[in-house]
This record gives C-alpha cells, structure tokens and sequence, in this order.
C-alpha cells in the first residue's frame, strides 16, 4: 500500500459492495471492473477482500483508471486471516 492511502474507512455510504474474500485478486479484479462499470460517477464502491494483493493491486487499478481510491482497511479475520476493505469512489473517464 502506497503512504498517502488513507487505512481508515471514510464516512461514506457504498452503492455497491463486491465479496472478494476466499478469492485471489486476479480472479476477483473482472467482478470488480463490471461493478465499476455498473455505477455512476460519484458512487462509491466497496470491495471486501483476504487477499493481501489488495494492498497492490486496488492502488494500481485507481491509477491506471479514473477512479478514486479513498482507503483500504486492514483487520484480523477469523483464523488469523487478514481482510481488507477498499473503498474506491467511481470517476467516468
């Protein structure tokens, strides 16, 4: 995760949240791409996830598109898993 992403949740509402848990980001990330494109500017997308590519690949995703990431949380699951949550805010290109 990059220094300026913010770990703590903003005080927003999501429009939409993607269940990525148990998945690998790069099987999760084509769920993600057409949730994005289900959503209007300005939505707020939330994406839940295990896998700890998260921290890398959500960041590449806000900066290789238009789409804002506003954080990625951090916090113990059950059996010592690590979950995130990615709130990302929808930007038409």
């Amino acid at each position: 995760m990059t220094d300026s992403t913010p770990e703590s949740a903003p005080d927003v509402e999501p429009d939409m949240t993607v269940d990525n848990r148990g998945r690998g980001c790069a099987s999760g990330i084509a769920e993600v791409q057409r949730a994005l494109e289900d959503l209007d500017d300005g939505d707020i997308l939330v994406v839940r996830s295990t896998d700890g590519r998260a921290t890398e690949e959500y960041p590449q995703l806000a900066e290789q598109t238009s789409h804002e990431l506003l954080a990625i949380e951090r916090e113990r699951g059950r059996l010592l898993r690590r979950e995130y949550t990615t709130y990302l805010r929808v930007r038409s290109e």
